[in-house]
């Protein structure tokens, strides 16, 4: 049964109908959002799963790109072994961390990620 209630449309269907298998098929991979990578293989910056954009255009967002693209250049290697130092100047400037801070952090990262 299908009733117009102002712009809605509403369709009651019963038990049977509801777990039957659908006659029409929908292709919802062009409404499905690209990933934080373009088929390309190029960054997709507006993904988001980077805040739509807004780890990028952030004040430390030139920081967070830097951190992005080492971690996505060797995917077999764990980011925190290969990334201290971008990390590390990411996440200072977050925190507005002083220097003498920034450079007490990166040492313990280097130290952990080195053992």
């Amino acid at each position: 049964m299908i009733t117009r209630k102002n712009q809605d449309t509403v369709v009651v269907i019963n038990r049977n109908e509801y777990f039957a298998d659908p006659k029409v098929q929908i292709d919802i991979s062009k409404y499905k959002e690209p990933g934080p990578k373009f088929p390309d293989g190029s960054i997709n910056w507006q993904c988001p799963c980077m805040a739509g954009g807004s780890l990028v255009s952030h004040r430390c967002g030139n920081f967070f790109r830097e951190l992005y693209i080492c971690m996505k250049s060797d995917e077999s290697k764990d980011a925190s072994v290969k990334c201290p130092n971008q990390f590390v100047n990411w996440a200072a400037c977050m925190q507005n961390m002083s220097a003498e801070k920034r450079e007490m952090m990166r040492k313990a990262m280097t130290e952990t990620t080195t053992s």
